[in-house]
């Protein structure tokens, strides 16, 4: 038994389009990047960041992540819930 497809509405077109004829692309040079980014490779060892946590901007060396924290050269904790955008340096 053959059934044939409803019809559907397609509508005319007939004025000219002209879609994105102005076009603005403006990339910073910052390197932002997701937590999870940084650790890709297994061997994450003093990677420079400068992050931006809710109250303030820091810049610390990381070396090491847990489940929720982020360790640092100097042996401070981070929470990951704090942080808003990481920029590797």
């Amino acid at each position: 038994m053959k059934k044939e497809l409803p019809k559907v509405f397609h509508n005319q077109i007939s004025k000219p389009i002209h879609n994105n004829k102005e076009v603005y692309y403006g990339k910073e040079e910052r390197n932002i990047v997701g937590i999870d980014e940084l650790f890709q490779t297994n061997q994450v060892y003093r990677t420079k960041v400068k992050l931006i946590l809710k109250d303030k901007t820091i810049e610390k060396t990381i070396i090491g992540r847990t489940q929720n924290n982020l360790i640092t050269f100097d042996n401070e904790i981070i929470p990951i819930s704090e942080i808003l955008k990481v920029e590797k340096l």
